[in-house]
């Protein structure tokens, strides 16, 4: 299995591949892990290596960036050939004769629009010579290397790559085509046709990347998409690969989280008490175009027509967004909380105490945050601000709560006061919590394996 995040970092790529790890066992299949080292500034949890089996081996490789050694020898060059500053009257610290005010403001002016386009250049040129298809590919040459030392050490018959980050995909890739053995690449994101624009910065890069993307798809025995969605994009893209190389399983919760979950809630009162106003907690991250303020209009809106609803905001808020002022500014100053973030088991807790949840992710209908398969654990509604596309059909298809675009501050407050007098025993919790329990996916996992291996024998997932 190559992935280059895996415990101890802390990383939200590491839960998929860490419940493959943990549950492969049982259906006939005993992964060997390459992943990176931690660099000295990366977040890690040790305990996180608790949940890793005794018997599964991890193979960690250093990552020295090339680009960083380049920066250093550059700068400490140029530490050699500084100017010397002139304390002469009537020059600049640069030795050069002073000029009048107008014109050092045009001389400043076209020196940012130099330092900006010097600036572009070097950005792109950087990503040309040491970040395609992106700033881990430096791991590439020892991990390859590692790999087929791991093949040959314990008789692998399979190659399992996931992404992001993508050099990942093409370690996995050189390492089947040099040891002969079936790849299978699992896309946890969308790669070259992401919804919010290229991810690279110049038309080369871009040009390069793609056929990077294709390379593996070709080579892979089978492609593995975390959501429907995006499969149907791979499928149309790649018409001239047979439709059954591609399939999807989507992320999921762990088995242990729901006992803690149920802990939890069996301290907590549920019903909504007469006059109390409905809580809902955003539990995770706002920044971009995750923008809250539409929720807040919404909100005063709802209060206007003698609705009461209170927003927690938990986790890191961009101070662009000035929520808490904002609030003020609407009159529901009082209605909205604005809190750091907790700790993964203190967030449940809070979870638990709340009366719904606030699923943000616009702009994307190929993606699924991991916070809704903790969210449908707890039963209670969800209001899925989204495009149509991912999110928008579990929360349809199990009926777990109101859909709302973003920034469309009616279709909130709709689809909020829908919330309010809902009745959640129609939602089909259980056979949401069914169809993403991590053991179940990590079973149809096993049966991707066994067809890249088998193809004529296809295993039959409960």
């Amino acid at each position: 299995m190559v992935a280059f995040n895996f415990p101890p970092a802390v990383s939200a790529g590491i839960h998929r591949t860490l419940r493959f790890t943990r549950f492969l066992g049982e259906f006939g299949w005993f992964p060997t892990v390459l992943t990176s080292k931690p660099s000295q500034d990366a977040q890690v949890d040790l305990k996180l290596l608790n949940l890793v089996p005794v018997d599964v081996v991890v193979h960690d490789v250093e990552l020295i960036r090339p680009e960083d050694v380049f920066k250093a020898r550059v700068k400490a060059a140029l530490g050699f050939v500084r100017p010397q500053r002139s304390t002469s009257p009537g020059h600049d610290q640069f030795g050069s004769p002073k000029t009048g005010s107008g014109s050092s403001r045009l001389d400043s002016k076209d020196a940012r629009r130099l330092r900006s386009a010097a600036s572009g250049i070097w950005e792109k040129s950087n990503e040309l010579l040491f970040a395609i298809p992106d700033n881990r590919i430096a791991w590439k040459k020892d991990a390859v290397e590692r790999g087929l030392q791991i093949v040959r050490d314990n008789g692998c018959c399979l190659v399992y790559a996931t992404a992001p980050p993508f050099s990942s995909l093409l370690v996995g890739r050189e390492i089947a085509r040099k040891a002969n053995l079936p790849l299978v690449v699992d896309f946890r994101d969308p790669w070259t046709r992401v919804p919010w624009g290229p991810r690279n910065k110049s038309w080369l890069a871009n040009r390069w990347v793609a056929r990077l993307e294709r390379m593996c798809v070709n080579d892979a025995s089978k492609v593995v998409l975390n959501t429907r969605e995006l499969e149907d994009d791979f499928v149309a893209h790649y018409k001239n690969q047979p439709r059954g190389k591609f399939t999807s399983i989507p992320n999921g919760f762990d088995p242990e989280i729901k006992s803690r979950i149920d802990s939890h809630l069996a301290t907590c009162t549920l019903a909504l008490q007469t006059g109390r106003p409905m809580r809902l907690l955003h539990p995770g991250s706002v920044y971009r175009n995750r923008d809250p303020r539409p929720i807040v209009d919404a909100i005063a809106k709802l209060r206007q027509s003698g609705l009461s609803v209170i927003l927690e905001q938990v986790g890191f808020c961009d101070e662009n967004f000035d929520l808490q002022s904002y609030a003020v500014e609407k009159g529901v100053g009082d209605l909205i909380e604005v809190k750091p973030a907790l700790p993964h088991d203190q967030m449940l807790r809070r979870m638990a105490e709340v009366d719904g949840f606030v699923l943000l992710q616009p702009g994307t209908a190929l993606q699924v945050p991991g916070k809704l398969f903790e969210m449908i654990l707890f039963r209670k509604p969800i209001l899925a601000i989204c495009v149509p596309g991912a999110v928008s059909n579990i929360v349809e298809q199990y009926r777990l709560g109101t859909i709302a675009e973003a920034g469309e501050v009616d279709q909130i407050a709709n689809a909020i006061r829908k919330m309010a007098v809902a009745d959640s025993s129609q939602s089909l919790w259980d056979e949401a919590q069914m169809q993403f329990h991590g053991q179940r996916l990590t079973e149809e996992m096993a049966a991707v394996f066994d067809d890249a291996i088998y193809p004529d024998k296809r295993r039959v997932v409960s």
